[in-house]
């Protein structure tokens, strides 16, 4: 199949030769006379952008939600902006300033007044009228369709390029579109800052009311509860309950202690047969039995003050935790009001020091070469593209069309058998074939035949009698490797001939040229050589 394309490419080599030549003439023609009518000179000017609080607010909540890069999201908003009109008046404004007050005028050229008339013409066949721009409105026009920003991907730095047929306007353009946009920024800044300013005071504003007013309701709370310091009340009560415990504990150890001594009298009583001894323990016991009342009223008491402390304790824990629903309000609002100060000390310090989103890092100079047209590389491209094209219809023939164009399509005709085709310049020159190209030749033909003693050769086609004789020159005396020689013989063409019958039995080269034949043609010719019992080898000329 390479092949097959490669001997479509010889066979229109001269067509595709004249498109690449002239494609490429056209092209050298045209950058010759834009290059010295109209060059257009490129100048870049590389600026980085500070994004603002709010937008790193949106860096950090973006990363790990979508896929997109939240750097150039925003990236993209300033470059809306750059390319916006405002800052193109602001540059426009700005390039007059810096050039004394005006522009410098263009002489009209033919060029120009070409492109003009043909601008026209396209705006009243789509709209029906043409509607001339001011000055002014020109300026801004050009300016806008010179301008092309570019962003480093996933950072904030933008290279804004200004292409124009005057190098220094071009970089004069750039610079002030940046200055342009620096001030614009700025301005934007100011007017968002007063504006953010003004919010946040009044936020700041409305904190202080409620804070104010939480304040209030938790000391009415505090007061409806009896509660004015809960942490040292708290810290009061746990002591006293553990007073009251330690004072119960004694008490209990006393009374316990009393009651053996009096289960002690009392046994020792019963022993006694002393009456004056007995007279005695009977006093001690009685007295002890008084002490033993006295010890478990005390006991008594003692419980109930700790059941007392346990109470008010439970309650002071209840009014706690009352009091710390307010608490926590209060520290969340007093929180809420620490950070919206925090937020105005720092749009306050940015204010007062002017700052600005987009600083100029690199400052556009005056481009040496213009950037268009380049005069080789078009040349060498319109080449290319004239020979890419030209081979399409190329492609196309033969993919749509029925014509015999190589070997490969005599290949497909049942019993034709073809010889490697032959370029019409070789013709032309008539040098003899080369010995590999005769040995293919002898080796089919003594297949087919059963050997070729005489290598006798007829030479015939559809070509002109001119190159039927040329071509028999190249056959005859022409030898392989045997060093035996071909006598080729040069017949009428085809067109021409009285009679084919002259041709039975014959070795016969049916030579045409590429495209001449079609396949149904082919396929009368080769039944036709099957009838007279040829030995025909059919040759495409290329």
């Amino acid at each position: 199949m390479l092949t097959h394309f490669r001997d479509l490419i010889r066979a229109s080599h001269r067509m595709i030769l004249a498109c690449a030549i002239g494609a490429g003439l056209v092209a050298f023609a045209l950058s010759a006379i834009l290059l010295h009518a109209r060059p257009l000179y490129e100048a870049t000017v590389t600026v980085t952008m500070e994004p603002s609080e709010e937008e790193l607010r949106f860096n950090r909540s973006f990363m790990g939600v979508s896929q997109f890069n939240p750097a150039t999201i925003i990236a993209q908003s300033h470059i809306e902006r750059l390319l916006s009109r405002p800052v193109a008046e602001r540059a426009i404004d700005l390039l007059i300033e810096e050039m004394g007050g005006q522009l410098p005028a263009k002489e009209p050229t033919l060029l120009s007044a070409i492109t003009t008339g043909i601008w026209q013409a396209w705006n009243t066949l789509n709209y029906g009228y043409f509607v001339p721009l001011s000055e002014r409105e020109q300026m801004v026009a050009d300016l806008q369709n010179a301008l092309d920003v570019e962003i480093v991907e996933g950072s904030y730095i933008l290279s804004i390029s200004v292409s124009y047929d005057v190098p220094e306007i071009a970089a004069a353009a750039a610079n002030v579109i940046a200055r342009a946009y620096v001030q614009v920024a700025q301005d934007g800044f100011r007017r968002d800052a007063s504006v953010i300013a003004a919010t946040l005071a009044e936020a700041e504003k409305e904190a202080r009311g409620r804070l104010a007013e939480k304040r209030i309701e938790r000391q009415a709370l505090a007061e409806k509860l009896g509660v004015s310091d809960p942490v040292t009340e708290r810290a009061v009560m746990l002591q006293a309950r553990q007073d009251a415990r330690d004072a119960l504990r004694s008490t209990e150890a006393d009374l316990s202690g009393e009651a053996r001594r009096l289960e002690v009298l009392r046994q020792s009583l019963m022993a006694q047969t002393d009456v004056t001894i007995a007279r005695g323990i009977r006093e001690v016991l009685a007295t002890g039995e008084a002490d033993l009342q006295q010890l478990q009223e005390l006991r008594r008491q003692r419980q109930q003050t700790l059941v007392d402390q346990e109470a008010a304790l439970a309650a002071l824990d209840k009014a706690q935790a009352l009091l710390r629903v307010h608490d926590d309000q209060l520290a969340t609002i007093d929180a809420d009001l620490v950070q919206l100060q925090e937020r105005r000390v720092a749009l306050d310090l940015s204010s007062r020091a002017e700052l600005s989103q987009v600083m100029i890092v690199n400052p556009a100079t005056t481009p040496l070469y213009p950037k268009f047209p380049k005069l080789a590389v078009n040349t060498v491209i319109a080449v290319i593209v004239g020979a890419i094209c030209a081979l399409v219809p190329v492609v196309a023939r033969d993919a749509l069309g029925t014509q015999i164009r190589t070997n490969l399509d005599v290949g497909q005709i049942p019993g034709a058998r073809s010889l490697p085709p032959l370029a019409r310049g070789r013709i032309a020159r008539g040098r003899r074939l080369d010995p590999s190209y005769v040995e293919r030749l002898i080796r089919r033909v003594s297949a087919d035949r059963g050997g070729w003693p005489g290598r006798a050769l007829k030479v015939t086609g559809f070509l002109p009698d001119a190159q039927l004789g040329q071509l028999t020159r190249m056959f005859d005396g022409a030898t392989g490797r045997d060093g035996k020689p071909i006598r080729a013989e040069a017949m009428p063409a085809l067109t021409a001939a009285p009679d084919w019958a002259s041709l039975s039995g014959q070795v016969v080269v049916l030579a045409f040229r590429s495209g001449d034949l079609e396949r149904e043609e082919l396929e009368a010719l080769q039944a036709r050589v099957e009838a007279l019992q040829m030995n025909c080898y059919y040759l495409v000329v290329l």
